[in-house]
């Protein structure tokens, strides 16, 4: 009898306590994330070029943080680029002269990824924005100092036009340009 009764409380141990399921809980935001950058604006052929319209803005050391005053500068950047919708964006990030290129091309990249998430936000086209990183290759001042490297700390604006992009005639973007 004890024997039954042992063996029935070691089935019962097995079937009381069954496993956990485990479900995996998928995080919104990631995946909103990642939908925008598989819908970025494919980079490759003719030059993007500078738009005095559209402002620089800068960093601060290590960061790719949006300040107030950036997005303000975005705001009145995202407006213009809404009237001229026949314009494609890259968003070109930059460091300064310190760090590995790795990292700085990784920080570049979060800089400028930073802006096109900004921009969309805004309601521009994710599909007319792109992104690229040059790290520290592109300085804008080449002197080591803090002034300098917060100069290079940046992302610029630049656009193509769309019929250009396409291959069609070669009108240029609304607004005076620089190179």
């Amino acid at each position: 009898m004890k024997k039954y009764v042992m063996l029935a409380l070691f089935v019962l141990s097995l079937t009381a306590c069954p496993k956990k399921q485990i479900t995996k809980q998928t995080d919104q935001t990631q995946e909103d994330q990642d939908s925008v950058e598989s819908q970025e604006l494919d980079i490759h052929g003719k030059d993007f070029i500078a738009n005095k319209t559209l402002e620089t803005i800068h960093f601060e050391y290590d960061s790719s943080e949006l300040k107030d005053a950036d997005r303000d500068t975005l705001a009145s950047n995202a407006a213009y680029l809404k009237n001229n919708p026949d314009l494609q964006v890259l968003c070109e990030g930059h460091t300064d002269e310190r760090g590995t290129v790795e990292y700085n091309i990784a920080l570049g990249q979060n800089r400028a990824q930073s802006v096109r998430r900004y921009y969309i936000s805004l309601g521009l086209d994710a599909k007319r924005l792109g992104s690229l990183s040059y790290g520290k290759e592109k300085p804008s001042c080449a002197e080591s100092s803090e002034d300098c490297w917060t100069q290079n700390r940046r992302v610029e604006s630049k656009v193509r036009n769309l019929k250009v992009a396409n291959g069609h005639d070669k009108a240029e973007p609304s607004g005076e340009e620089t190179r």
